[in-house]
């Protein structure tokens, strides 16, 4: 077993809430979203509770704020809209498993054209599907899309068509050969927090098709 203990420096409250808000919190988060991630493909491990959300008037009312923000940004064009979006957030999400300082900097280092519209693109994509309310230990965790958490080989027809438009034909195949989506996803706290984003860009290394 590990044990982990958190020295928190003498100070006074409101140090304290201060750690709580920008390291502690994320930190347990984070560990929620790997037990919930683990809870999918590791005997032993269980979900409280794991339920797809069809309508996205059936989201919480701050989860489902922080949809319409996302998807307004995305709707733009601009990946500087999406600055906004992380201005209201309480902390800054989890970038691709990190902590990063400017975030559209970063989209944009990625961008091919400097322009990090692929980044909406993927966003895009994923927006556009259900996700699914994960609950572990009584706590409730949004996470687009319901790919992320439903077993691959339980999806029907039309489900199969709508996962392809995710990802390249190769990692497709490779997502169902172990019947784990393993692809751009995000997670969303019950009261609203956006709590990280993990952005595939494989199709940008591909080489484009050779003309005949």
């Amino acid at each position: 077993m590990i044990k982990m203990s958190i020295k928190i420096p003498a100070g006074d409250v409101r140090d304290t809430n201060k750690l709580w808000s920008q390291w502690l919190f994320p930190f347990l988060f984070i560990v929620a979203i790997l037990i919930a991630g683990l809870s999918a493909s590791t005997p032993g491990i269980t979900q409280e509770k794991s339920e797809v959300i069809i309508r996205i008037d059936q989201l919480p009312l701050r989860v489902r704020r922080m949809h319409q923000a996302l998807t307004r940004a995305v709707r733009s064009g601009n990946v500087e809209k999406m600055r906004q979006v992380l201005q209201i957030n309480e902390l800054m999400p989890l970038i691709n498993g990190r902590f990063i300082h400017d975030p559209i900097k970063y989209w944009k280092a990625q961008s091919p054209d400097g322009s990090g519209r692929e980044i909406l693109a993927a966003l895009s994509e994923i927006l556009e599907l259900p996700p699914v309310k994960v609950t572990v230990k009584r706590q409730a965790i949004y996470i687009w899309p319901y790919f992320a958490v439903v077993p691959l080989d339980k999806l029907s027809s039309s489900e199969l068509v709508r996962f392809y438009r995710l990802a390249p034909a190769n990692k497709a195949a490779q997502m169902l050969k172990n019947n784990r989506y393993r692809h751009t996803q995000m997670n969303v706290g019950a009261d609203g927090t956006w709590h990280s984003i993990e952005i595939a860009l494989d199709h940008l290394l591909e080489k484009p098709p050779q003309k005949p």
